[in-house]
């Protein structure tokens, strides 16, 4: 079995987290985390097409919470 990436370990952790306060410090980490991945796989890649709807998700997470 493959190890989960960091990446995926830090989204998960805020897309559960309950503290509102907690889970912006999660989004970010996870935000970091999965900008940094990005750079490291191809464009036309699984992974690649997962990064980019994590972010999306982190981000109308965001909106919701503005």
């Amino acid at each position: 079995m493959a190890m989960r990436q960091e990446w995926a370990i830090k989204y998960r952790a805020a897309i559960l987290e309950r503290d509102s306060a907690i889970r912006l410090l999660r989004m970010t980490e996870a935000d970091v985390a999965i900008q940094r991945r990005m750079g490291d796989v191809e464009e036309t890649s699984r992974e690649r097409r997962k990064l980019e709807n994590a972010l999306q998700s982190l981000n109308a997470l965001r909106g919701r919470l503005a």
